[in-house]
C-alpha cells in the first residue's frame, strides 16, 4: 500500500505474481525501485522456493541497477555472522536455516545488502515473527538494498492489532534538491468542512467582492479578480479551522479494550487467568470493531440521506480506495509506467481532437469575426435572477475544472456573487471575448467496459470551470427553446417531457404486433464511434444558424472552441492538447448542440415514404441523442437507410461503429453492409421480448419468486426454515413488486392516452397492426389486454380523464 499523498510519485506498478510486485517511485528527483515479496513457507518444496526466487530476479532485471529496495517475507533465518561483509553486518538473530542460506546467496548474487544486520538493536526490537503458542520468535522480514550508505536507520515496530508479523520499517535520506518555497504551499480546498468555516467564508467573501462591484474592466480582469475572491476567501476560512480532530470510528469502549489487551501482550510472565482474559478480548475486539464500523456505516448513511437524499455522498465518504487505470496498450505492448500510460492517453486524444481540414474553411464565414466590436443588433441581457436560479440548481459533488472551484462554494457565495457574476456574462456576450479559463480544461477517464488496458474503452470527461458551466447553463436554457421546436418526435433525448421509456415501449409495441400478424419486421440498432468527440466544429456553426440561433450566441462558443484546449488528468496532468473537433463532454450546452446537428443531417434524408406505415404515417426511425434505431418491413430498403445515413453523418464527422451496430429481424437471416463489411444478425427469440411487462399468470409467478428471493436472503433465511412470506414481508417492509409494477404500467398507459405532441408513443399504441393474418391457437397476448379487462376498450378515452384513471388504479394493481 501507497499513502494517497504518494500518488504523484508513482511511475508504475506491476503485479509479477500472486507473491512478487514491482513499484516504482520518483521522489525528490530520485527513481527508487521496491519489489515486495512473499516467499514460501518451510513446508514448501524446494521447487517453490526456487520458482519465487526466478521470479524476483526476473523483476530485478526489469528495473534499473540502482536505488532497488527488495522487501518482505522472506520466510528465512539468516542468523549472525562473524565476519562482515558488504552483504552482512555481525547483528543478526537466532540461528541460520537452509532458507537463510539461499536468501543470503539471493543476495550475493544480485550485490544486495541485509538492512537488517546493519544496526545494533535490542534483543526485544529485532523478531518480527511470533509462532501461534506465542514461544518461538524469529526474524524473517528483511529489507534488502543496493544503497546501503543512504540508510539511517531500521526498526520493528509494534502493532496495535493482533498480527504474528511485526512491520519492519527503514529510512533513507534522499538528496532533497531546493525548490521554490511557492511549491510548498498547499494547494486550496475548495470544501469547507464545518459551519464556522461557511460563516467565515461568506463574510470574507462579501468583502472582497464588494472591492470589485461595478468597476469598468474587461471580461478577463472581471473574472480574474472573482476567482481571487473566492480563492482568498477559502484560504481566510480554511486557515480559522486548521486543527480539527478527526472522529475515530472505534468508540471509547473498543479503544479501553484495546488498550487492556497490549497491557496483557507485554506482561512477561501470564497467569492463566491473564491467558483467558487474552484469548476473550481477542474475540471481544474483533466483535466490538465490527459493530462500530456497522454502526459508523449507518451514521454516515443516514446523515447524507436526510441532509441531501442521495447515499451516493455516503458511499463516497466511506470509500477506502479509488480506482485507476493500470496499464495502457501501445505498440502491441502494455505498459504499466505511469508516465507512458500519461503519454499514451495523452496522443490518444491529441489524435482523436485534431481535425486536418482538407481546404475547408476554419470558421463560417457568414458569421463576422469574434473580436470585432461593437455589435449592430442588441441583445436579451443576463438577469440577475437568472444567474441566481442557475446556481442554484447546479449539481453537487462534481469534480471542479483547474480553477479547483467546486459548485457548492458558489452555492454558498450565490448572494454575492450574483451582482458581479451577471456584470462578467453580459461582458461575455457583449463583446464575444471569453475568459482564458473557460477555454480550459482537464479530461479525466471513465471506464465503460472491455478490455481496461484499451483506452478506447474509456469516456473522456471535460473538466470545466464551474462559472463557465453556470454561463453554459443559462446559455443553454435559452437556445434549447428554440432547437426543441425542430426537433421530431423521433428524438427523445436531452428533452424534456421525453425518455427511453417512449421509445422503448413504441419498439415492444411494434415487435408486439407484427409478430402477432406473423409480418417481417427489420430492425437496425446504429452505433457512433466517439460520437462526441469527432463533430466537425463548421458542421456545428452551419447547424445552429440554420435553427436560427442568435448570432450573438454563435459567437461566443465559436470563440470558445476555437481556443479551446485540454489537458489529460490522471495522478498527473499531461501536456495541453488543442481541440479542433467535437463537443466537451461536461458541459452544459453540448447535448442540446448534438441534437441539433443530428437534426440537420437526418433532416436532409429523404426518407418520407420509407419504414413502417402505421396509420398512413411512416415512421423509418427513433433516437435517443445519438442511438438510433432504424425500422423497416423491407431487408433492401433497411440497408438503403443505413447507407444513406452512413453517407450523410460522415459529412459532420460523424462515423457508425461497424463492431457495435447490429441488425435484428423476424423473418429470415440475410446480410446487411455497411462499408462492404457484413454487419452482425443478432438473432434472439422476439416472441419473448414481446411478452415484456405483460403481467400473464407465469410472468407474475416470476416476479412473485424473484422477490422472495431476495427478501429471504436479507434476512439470511432459506426455503426450508418455511417460513411465511407473509411475516418476512412484515420484517423486510419492503413494497410488493409485482404492485409496484402494476401501478406503473397503469400510470403509464394513463400518460401515453393524455399525450397531445402526437408522438409514436401513442400512435403505435393505438395502431390495431399491420394487414396480416394470425397464428392459429390461443392468440398472443398484447400490452393492453389487463388493462382492457379493468378500463374496457375505450380505455384511451376514459384516461384523458385524470380522476377517472385513478379511481380505477386500485382495482388494476390488485386484482
Amino acid at each position: 500500500m501507497v499513502n494517497k499523498r504518494h500518488k504523484k510519485n508513482i511511475l508504475s506498478f506491476q503485479g509479477l505474481s500472486e507473491r512478487v510486485a514491482l513499484l516504482e517511485l520518483s521522489v525528490y528527483n530520485t527513481n527508487i525501485t521496491i519489489i515486495q515479496c512473499y516467499a514460501p513457507t518451510t513446508a514448501a518444496s524446494d521447487d517453490e522456493v526456487e520458482l519465487f526466487y526466478n521470479t524476483v530476479n526476473n523483476a530485478l532485471k526489469m528495473c534499473k541497477q540502482y536505488n532497488i529496495i527488495v522487501m518482505g517475507d522472506f520466510n528465512a533465518k539468516i542468523g549472525q555472522t562473524k565476519q562482515e561483509n558488504v552483504i552482512m553486518k555481525c547483528h543478526g538473530y537466532g540461528s541460520k536455516n537452509n532458507r537463510g542460506s539461499r536468501l543470503i546467496q539471493f543476495a550475493r548474487e544480485n550485490s544486495l545488502s541485509i538492512l537488517n544486520t546493519f544496526f545494533k538493536k535490542n534483543v526485544n526490537k529485532r523478531w518480527t515473527w511470533l509462532s501461534p503458542d506465542g514461544k518461538s520468535k524469529n526474524e524473517v522480514d528483511y529489507i534488502l538494498v543496493n544503497f546501503p550508505k543512504y540508510a539511517q536507520n531500521i526498526e520493528v515496530i509494534n502493532v496495535q492489532y493482533p498480527s504474528d508479523h511485526r512491520l519492519v520499517r527503514a529510512t533513507f535520506k534522499i538528496q532533497q534538491l531546493k525548490k521554490n518555497r511557492k511549491s510548498y504551499g498547499k494547494n486550496t480546498q475548495s470544501t469547507l468542512k464545518n459551519e464556522a468555516e461557511i460563516k467565515i467564508y461568506k463574510e470574507s467573501l462579501y468583502k472582497n467582492i464588494e472591492t470589485i462591484r461595478h468597476k469598468s474592466i474587461t471580461a478577463q480582469e472581471l473574472h480574474d479578480k472573482i476567482v481571487n475572491a473566492i480563492q482568498n476567501s477559502l484560504k481566510t476560512a480554511q486557515n480559522s479551522s486548521r486543527h480539527i480532530k478527526v472522529t475515530s470510528i472505534l468508540s471509547e469502549k473498543t479503544k479501553q479494550l484495546i488498550s487492556r489487551r497490549q497491557l496483557l501482550q507485554k506482561a512477561k510472565q501470564k497467569t492463566r487467568s491473564m491467558k483467558n482474559e487474552l484469548k476473550a478480548l481477542y474475540k471481544l475486539i474483533s466483535k466490538y470493531i465490527r459493530e462500530d464500523y456497522k454502526i459508523h456505516r449507518e451514521t454516515t448513511f443516514k446523515k447524507h440521506v436526510l441532509e441531501s437524499g442521495s447515499i451516493k455522498r455516503a458511499n463516497k465518504e466511506l470509500r477506502l480506495y479509488k480506482a485507476w487505470m493500470e496499464g495502457l496498450k501501445a505498440s502491441n505492448r502494455t505498459t504499466c509506467n505511469r508516465n507512458e500510460i500519461l503519454q499514451i492517453a495523452t496522443e490518444f486524444y491529441k489524435s482523436l481532437y485534431t481535425y486536418e481540414r482538407s481546404g475547408e474553411p476554419e470558421r463560417d464565414s457568414s458569421l463576422p469575426p469574434a473580436r470585432e466590436t461593437p455589435f449592430e443588433t442588441s441583445f436579451e441581457v443576463v438577469e440577475e435572477v437568472e444567474v441566481l436560479n442557475g446556481i442554484t440548481k447546479l449539481k453537487s459533488d462534481k469534480s471542479p475544472g483547474p480553477d479547483n472551484i467546486t459548485n457548492e462554494v458558489l452555492k454558498l457565495g450565490a448572494s454575492y456573487l450574483a451582482g458581479t457574476l451577471t456584470q462578467l456574462f453580459n461582458l461575455v456576450l457583449e463583446t464575444a471575448i471569453a475568459p482564458n479559463q473557460w477555454t480550459e480544461s482537464h479530461i479525466i477517464l471513465l471506464y465503460k467496459k472491455g478490455d481496461p488496458n484499451d483506452i478506447n474503452n474509456y469516456r473522456p470527461i471535460s473538466l470545466l470551470s464551474s462559472i463557465y458551466k453556470l454561463f453554459s447553463s443559462i446559455l443553454e436554457k435559452r437556445i434549447r427553446k428554440i432547437i426543441d421546436k425542430q426537433q421530431p418526435v423521433e428524438q427523445a433525448g436531452f428533452r424534456r417531457g421525453f425518455s427511453t421509456v417512449d421509445h422503448i415501449h413504441s419498439i415492444e409495441m411494434i415487435i408486439d404486433k407484427y409478430v402477432e400478424f406473423q409480418k417481417p419486421l427489420y430492425i437496425g440498432f446504429i452505433d457512433y464511434r466517439k460520437a462526441f468527440d469527432t463533430l466537425k466544429h463548421q458542421s456545428i456553426w452551419e447547424s445552429l444558424k440554420s435553427q436560427k440561433i442568435d448570432t450573438r450566441y454563435l459567437k461566443v462558443l465559436q470563440y470558445i472552441y476555437e481556443n479551446s484546449s485540454s489537458k489529460i488528468k490522471l495522478e498527473t496532468t499531461g501536456p495541453s492538447i488543442p481541440i479542433k473537433r467535437g463537443v466537451r463532454q461536461g458541459d452544459p450546452i453540448s447535448p442540446t448542440i448534438f441534437i441539433a446537428v443530428l437534426e440537420r443531417v437526418i433532416g436532409q434524408l429523404k426518407w418520407e415514404k420509407l419504414g413502417l406505415n402505421i396509420n398512413n404515417k411512416y415512421i423509418n426511425h427513433l433516437r435517443f441523442a445519438d442511438d438510433i434505431v432504424l425500422l423497416s418491413d423491407n431487408k433492401m430498403e433497411l440497408q438503403t437507410m443505413i447507407n444513406d445515413l452512413h453517407a450523410a453523418s460522415q459529412q459532420v464527422g460523424l462515423e457508425i461503429n461497424r463492431s457495435k451496430t447490429k441488425i435484428m429481424t423476424n423473418y429470415r437471416k440475410f446480410p446487411v453492409y455497411l462499408i462492404n463489411e457484413e454487419l452482425e444478425l443478432w438473432t434472439p427469440s422476439l416472441t419473448y421480448a414481446s411478452q415484456t411487462w405483460k403481467f400473464t399468470q407465469q410472468a407474475k409467478a416470476k416476479i412473485r419468486t424473484c422477490q422472495r428471493g431476495m427478501e429471504r436472503s436479507m434476512l439470511n433465511v432459506t426455503k426450508i426454515q418455511k417460513i411465511p412470506h407473509t411475516v418476512i414481508r412484515s420484517k423486510t417492509k419492503v413494497t410488493d413488486a409485482l404492485i409496484f409494477c402494476k401501478r406503473l404500467k397503469w400510470r403509464w398507459a394513463g400518460h401515453i392516452a393524455r399525450l397531445t405532441d402526437n408522438r409514436w408513443t401513442t400512435r403505435v399504441t393505438a395502431w390495431k397492426g399491420p394487414s396480416g393474418n394470425r397464428k392459429r391457437g390461443r392468440p398472443t397476448a398484447r400490452w393492453s389486454d389487463d388493462i382492457v379487462q379493468t378500463a374496457g376498450k375505450r380505455w384511451m378515452e376514459t384516461a384523458k380523464d385524470r380522476d377517472a384513471w385513478n379511481s380505477l388504479e386500485e382495482a388494476f394493481t390488485f386484482e
